[in-house]
Formats: structure tokens, sequence, C-alpha cells
């Protein structure tokens, strides 16, 4: 038949083969589907129990056993060759919104804004809340009180700026002393100029996520209590913030941490190889992580969960089933029951599987013999299992729900092996989702070297909100130029530290030279933040001591100020004749 594509098999009442023959027959090829292109020509007699190839002829055909007899013979009745007809609600057409930012997220404008969705007022006052009654339980350690001052909410807010400007300069689980370096030159004038290092160092001692005083049998048994309040809430403002798109991703995220922690696993692919599990479920388009889950393994009721793939997948997957969503699943968590029960919830999913799955055929997992980019199939309804040969000559196993049903008409006029390809091709441009949160997140860092377990969770929590909040921050500014993730983060944490440089600024106490160097930073006038007092000018017999030299030098001096009164050096004073004294005062009344 010209240029037609044929699928042949044999049935049932085929003659028996050879025993050498049947080995080849059985072993290498079963019950699938091959897409074989025939030159022009008289066609070819399928009529018969098999079908024969003409040595003559350039056609490539593979000989296919019926369905009812490789059951017989192979005792496998899980993957069919006949496309499963699917009717029913999934077979509508559905309109695919792209994601957009919903409820509070669509006024949020500012980087910072953007980060109190997910960092919300609510998260930063359980911490000032928490991290005050732990000041306050160490207060009697410090022979001076103000070495133990409590902290509040711009303060806090302060603090995480500090991390996330040293995550921009990828200063990660590096000294943090270089940062508050003002003689090498090695420091950031933002941080020094906000805070102190040994209030830094204070507060990264005393900061706490739960409540300190609590009774032990109030959080007995729970092993995520020590930061279970500020990790929920956390979740709950990612979940509600942005209207995901067709595509998710679900994996797994690898957190590196050595101290020690009950529920810290083993991980092969961290850095560490040891550390914290956690589950994602990301928007492919956005990046935007939609929910979250880590995994506490052998907890205690009522937050003992199970962690099998089927159960983990449902869970994350909740908020978004029943609105035509396509899960992409990572290693380790695609199954047929998984495919199934999403399948049923109105959810579609895809994933690959690896060779050593049960119950694959033979066929599929062969690549002797087969050209590249080449695809074969198989059923189990509703899954496809889609065999795909690499440019590498490898075999890409992949099982999938996924059915487009925009363009019905046109996916009936299209062959089903492209149908095949376009699936590996949506498959392998939204896999590496997970991997690129994961990119995201070790360039741009804010992790410090610590030993307790709920401070490293917390930092996990602080980088996956700061993606969000770009995310958020991108989609609400379409028509301007798409703003790179380093320059979002510096703007952010420059907006966090603000306040308190502000806050410091009117210190009494404050070094003049660094006074001077936090209002250039704040972009603020001198008369702003230095007001001088205007007193009575002195007699030329009493003297007193600059102002300007400081109590270092306890200079006095006679010479006084004609404006403000105040005792001023030679060093310090400038001499103006009276006509350029009446002149400026002039000027000065104009302006």
């Amino acid at each position: 038949m010209g240029d037609a594509m044929h699928v042949q098999w044999l049935s049932e009442e085929t003659e028996e083969v050879p025993e050498n023959e049947e080995d080849m027959l059985y072993e290498d090829v079963e019950y699938i589907e091959e897409y074989v292109h025939f030159p022009d020509g008289p066609e070819s007699n399928v009529s018969g129990s098999v079908a024969v190839q003409n040595e003559e002829s350039t056609g490539h055909v593979i000989k296919i056993e019926s369905i009812d007899h490789a059951f017989d013979m192979l005792q496998n009745s899980v993957w069919s060759i006949k496309p499963p007809e699917r009717t029913g609600t999934m077979g509508r057409k559905v309109a695919h919104p792209r994601p957009a930012p919903v409820g509070l997220a669509k006024s949020a404008k500012s980087p910072a804004e953007c980060l109190s969705l997910f960092l919300d007022a609510d998260v930063i006052a359980m911490i000032t809340e928490y991290t005050n009654e732990q000041i306050k339980a160490e207060q009697p350690n410090y022979a001076r009180e103000r070495d133990a001052n409590p902290t509040d909410e711009m303060e806090i807010m302060a603090l995480l700026g500090v991390l996330y400007i040293a995550g921009t300069v990828r200063d990660g689980r590096e000294n943090i002393e270089r940062l508050f370096d003002t003689k090498m030159g090695t420091g950031l004038e933002a941080v020094y100029l906000t805070m102190t290092s040994l209030r830094y160092h204070f507060l990264i001692r005393s900061i706490r996520f739960d409540d300190p005083t609590a009774a032990p049998d109030e959080i007995e048994g729970d092993k995520l209590a020590p930061i279970r309040p500020i990790y929920e809430r956390i979740v709950s403002n990612c979940q509600k913030y942005l209207r995901p798109g067709r595509f998710l991703m679900l994996d797994e995220q690898a957190v590196q941490f050595k101290g020690k922690c009950e529920f810290r696993q083993i991980l092969p692919s961290a850095p560490g190889r040891a550390g914290f599990r956690f589950h994602l479920l990301v928007d492919c388009e956005t990046s935007y992580v939609s929910n979250l889950e880590i995994c506490v393994p052998e907890n205690q009721n009522p937050y003992n969960l199970s962690y099998a793939p089927t159960d983990v997948a449902m869970r994350l997957t909740e908020p978004v089933q029943g609105r035509q969503k396509t899960v992409i699943l990572g290693a380790g968590l695609t199954s047929i029951d998984l495919i199934e029960k999403l399948y049923a919830s109105r959810t579609m999913a895809m994933g690959e599987v690896p060779k050593s799955y049960p119950d694959l055929p033979k066929a599929l997992i062969a690549n002797k013999g087969r050209p590249e980019h080449s695809t074969l199939a198989a059923y189990h309804d509703p899954a496809t299992l889609v065999s795909y040969v690499t440019r590498r000559k490898e075999v890409m196993l992949l099982m999938s729900s996924f059915v487009d049903f925009d363009s019905e008409e046109q996916a009936g006029e299209q062959d089903e092996g492209e149908q095949h390809l376009k699936l590996v091709e949506l498959y392998n441009r939204t896999k590496t989702t997970i991997r690129t949160i994961q990119q995201m997140c070790a360039k741009h860092n804010v992790v410090r070297s610590t030993r307790r377990w709920p401070v490293a969770v917390f930092f996990n929590l602080m980088n996956l909100s700061a993606i969000n909040a770009w995310c958020i921050y991108c989609l609400n500014h379409p028509e301007e130029a798409k703003m790179s993730r380093r320059d979002f983060l510096v703007t952010m944490a420059l907006e966090l530290l603000r306040p308190q440089a502000r806050r410091r600024l009117d210190s009494k106490t404050l070094p003049r030279l660094l006074r001077q160097r936090i209002g250039l930073f704040l972009g603020i006038s001198r008369e702003e933040y230095e007001t001088v007092p205007v007193v009575e000018r002195q007699g030329g017999e009493s003297r007193g001591r600059c102002y300007l030299c400081g109590r270092a030098r306890n200079k006095t001096t006679r010479i006084s100020c004609h404006s403000c009164g105040k005792y001023t050096c030679n060093a310090h004073c400038a001499q103006l004749c009276r006509t350029c004294y009446m002149d400026d005062c002039a000027s000065e009344q104009q302006e």
C-alpha cells in the first residue's frame, strides 16, 4: 500500500513455529504496535495468519503477536496494543488559563511586598514573639542589659534582609564577618550600616520558631514541633497566591544538613549525602512552588503520614485535582496505580519509569535494531507506555495518561507516532523544573552553617519564598523587561534593611562618620537627621569644647557659631567679612 502506515500481527490460529524461531519471536517482540512505512507498490496481503515480507521490498515489518496469545505464552496481561477509547468528562475541550496571581498577590508591586505574601506579618510576629521569649530567658547570662535587648518585627525583617543580601554575593556557609568588615574594604555597606556584627550573631543564636516556654506534653511526639507553626503558615501562603498553569511537576528536593535530627535521611543526591527530603509541586511555566511537604517518617499521630510515592503525590496534588491539570512525575514516583488515581480525580500525569519496572514488555525495553527517535507504544487504560530511542541509542520509557483534548479533530488526523513524539518532547521540556528550583536555591542561597535543624529548614523556606516572590513580581510587571533574580533579591533585601538603618540613625551615641554614611545610604540630606539645637551665643570670655572634634580630642575654644551658638575650634570654622555674610543671608531669604 503506497505511503500508508500499517499495524500487522499474528492471529491466534497461527501455525506452530520452530523452537529457535519462537525464542526470537517472544524474547525480542511482545504485543506492541510498530509503525511501518511501505513504498509505492502492490498492496501486501495481510489476510493470512502470518504477515509476509517480500525480500525485494524495502519496507520493514515486525511480527506482532495477538494479545490473547501473548497472555498465554508470556503470562502478561497488563499491556495491550489496542488504544483505549476515552469517553466522559475527560474528553471535553477545556480552557487552560495561564498562570496568574490571585487575591492579595495582584496588588503586590515592590519586591518586599511580594515577599510579604509568603513571609507575612503573622510569620514575622510569631518569630518575634518566640525569639523575645528566648532572649528573656538568656538575659541573666549577660552582664550588660544592652547586650541582650529584645527585638521587634522591624529588626527581624532586617535580619532576613542581611541573609538575602549575603546570598546574592554567594556568601553562604562562609564567615559572615567579611560582610561586616569596615577596615579592609571587604564588607557590604548596607549590612554593617544596618546592624552590628555582635547584634547579628546574637539574633541568629536566639531566633526561635516555636514557643520555648510551651509545656513538654504539648509538643511531645511531634518531631516537627520546633518549626511547625511557621512551616504550615508558609505552605498555606504558597498554595493560595497563584493560579497554576496547565503543567506542574512533582519531585523531591534534597537539603543538606549534617547536624543531629530525628528525621535526617541519607540522600545520595545531596551535596553532603545527608539532610532533609522535601517534595515540591512546581508550576512548569513560572517555576512557582505551589505546594511543598517535608518528609518526617515515623512521626506520632496526628502527624504520622505515609510517604509512599502514591500517597505523597495524592496529598500534594490535592489543591489542583479536578482542574484538568497535568502533573509531571519525578523519578521514583511514577506508577500505574498513581496514574489511575490521578485520572479518576480528573488529573492527568506522566513520568519516566526504569527498565526494572514490573510487567514491562521486553520489546519496549530493547533497543537493538531500532532506529533513532523511533517510538513503540502499549496501553493499559488510562495509561500509555511509550518506548523512545534517544540520540544516544538509549531507551526512555514514558508512562502517561496525558491526552491533548484541545484539538481533537487535528489529533484524529495525526499519526499516532507523531503524537507519541510530541508527548516525549513535552516531557523533555518540563522534566527539569525541580532541577531548576534546586539550581536557583544553590546559586543565591541564604543558608548559613548551623547545627540547629529548625534554622536549616527555615533557610530553605526562605529560599523557596524568595523564588515565589520573584515569580509574582514578574507576573505583575509583564510590560517591563524581566528583572534578573539577583537584581530582585538585592532590591528586596535593601527594602528590608532601610527601615532598621533609618531607626539606627536616630541613636544619639552613633559615631558622626557612621551617621553620615547611613544618611548617604538612605539618600537623605544631613539636615533631616542632624538637628543642631540653637543656643544663646556665648560671650568671648567663656570657653567650651568643640562639638565637631569629639570627646577624644577634648579641644576647648572661645569661638562659637553665630547661627547655632555652639563652640567650634579654628579647624572647624570659617571667617567671613560682613559683605559676604550679608550676601549669604540675603540669598537664603530669597530661597
